[in-house]
């Protein structure tokens, strides 16, 4: 019965334009309750989880990418779609309506808060951490929180972690679980800095509290860093990024595959390399790991790319200070001349404080580098981001404020840059990626007609 009802509902949610990712989870749940337990038996090989602050969509889309490419059949929540509900959902889609049907893998995106809950009802073998950023600090509480959470979650299993190197918050979990760990991080890059320029996280020893020393960021708290005190440093890396080039599409080496990807920024060379790194564990050989990462275009509003009236238009989701700084450097690596939307919600799902905006570096939008030649703001708190960009620095007529989020991407879209960036916090993410669909839908029909006119 739940699981029929589960079909139904996802059915249901789809026709009418929804979706259909959580409520039928919710429901299938409260009519059964271990539903989720019950199909997470089904699969036949491993179990593996992806958590962390930023990245965990990108670095699950493309772990499933590579596992499919080399044929294997898998549950996972695509659309990210990170709480119990919308795993239990992911499930019931595969799944027959017997809940018979057997995986070989499992790939499952997970919020921070709900990792535990989810370790008792699916026993993973293996949970990929991607980074601690701050985040939604009215919901999750301060990081150390977070942090406690996930360590409680994995402690007394058999669980393996693949983590995150070179950030400073995560070295602690091999030292407090007892479980074996992995770890991939980046060499010295030329994109790196001597000092930084972000607000940090990770700025004190988890073992010592000691001020940390950094030889280098790669960005945010993530570098090359010790304790002077306790000697805390970035631990040994089994998989390692070298050679990273952004130009502004991703060309690196893992260890020594040599990867290309049609992503940009460092933020996602860092899910590259967790995802390669997650692959090879599993022991996916190299060329498909290559073809997998290569032929996997940026959707979900993650880089997505639309063509609107003949010019590229990204779609990016940005959700806090980090996020949004990464975002804005990638921006820069961009020579194109840029039209700029940003969509700001204060909805449950995004946060209701918005003061992050004020803790990202806003102000490399108004370097001419950048080449801004528009600022459209829209979303319910649209003139707090006007004000924010106004305050960095950009000339006030270039600003705009759009309430309605279809008129703003229009807007920007016939703007006179030679590319528009679409950022956008969560709520708004999926009415934003909805518009571009149907504006790039409907200018391929147009070009038909055209074209069968001229024929």
């Amino acid at each position: 019965m739940a699981i029929m009802a589960g079909k139904i509902l996802i059915s249901l949610s789809r026709r009418l334009g929804n979706q259909g990712t959580d409520f039928p989870g919710r429901v299938a749940r409260k009519i059964y309750p271990g539903i989720l337990k019950e199909l997470a038996a089904n699969i036949e090989e491993e179990i593996f989880i992806v958590t962390g602050t930023n990245g965990k969509t990108t670095t699950s889309n493309m772990i499933a990418a590579i596992l499919k490419e080399k044929g294997y059949s898998l549950v996972h929540n695509s659309a990210g779609a990170n709480m119990l509900t919308g795993v239990t959902t992911a499930f019931i889609q595969a799944s027959d309506i017997w809940g018979r049907n057997s995986f070989d893998y499992a790939l499952l995106e997970v919020d921070e808060a709900y990792v535990p809950l989810l370790i008792k009802e699916t026993r993973p073998r293996v949970v990929i951490i991607t980074n601690f950023f701050r985040d939604q600090l009215d919901r999750y509480g301060e990081l150390d929180h977070t942090i406690n959470l996930i360590k409680d979650g994995v402690r007394n299993t058999e669980i393996e972690l693949v983590l995150n190197g070179d950030d400073p918050l995560i070295t602690h979990f091999q030292h407090d679980t007892g479980l074996h760990c992995w770890y991939y991080g980046f060499e010295n890059t030329i994109y790196d800095s001597l000092e930084s320029e972000e607000s940090r996280e990770g700025r004190y020893c988890v073992f010592c509290g000691e001020e940390l020393e950094y030889s280098r960021y790669h960005y945010a708290q993530l570098g090359q860093f010790n304790c002077p005190r306790c000697r805390n440093q970035n631990p040994r890396l089994n998989f390692t990024g070298r050679g990273l080039k952004m130009t502004p599409f991703i060309q690196m080496k893992v260890n020594d595959l040599a990867i290309s990807s049609p992503y940009q920024g460092f933020y996602n060379a860092y899910n590259i390399l967790a995802a390669v790194s997650a692959a090879r564990l599993v022991g996916i050989e190299d060329h498909i790991i290559q073809k997998a990462i290569a032929g996997y275009q940026p959707r979900a509003g993650r880089m997505e790319n639309f063509i609107i009236n003949g010019k590229r238009a990204v779609l990016i989701l940005v959700k806090n200070p980090t996020g949004l700084n990464q975002t804005l450097s990638t921006l820069l690596y961009d020579q194109q001349s840029k039209n700029l939307f940003m969509a700001l919600n204060d909805n449950a799902a995004d946060g209701r404080d918005i003061s992050w905006i004020w803790d990202a570096d806003v102000e490399v939008l108004a370097q001419e580098k950048a080449r801004i030649m528009q600022v459209v703001c829209s979303g319910l708190r649209s003139g707090d981001m006007a004000v924010r960009i106004k305050y960095s620095g950009i000339d006030s007529q270039l600003i705009s404020i759009k309430s309605s989020l279809e008129e703003g991407i229009r807007a920007t879209t016939a703007g006179p840059g030679e590319v528009s960036y679409i950022l956008s916090t969560y709520t708004a993410l999926f009415d934003c990626q909805k518009i571009l669909s149907k504006m790039q839908q409907d200018e391929v029909g147009r070009s038909s007609v055209v074209r069968q006119m001229q024929a």
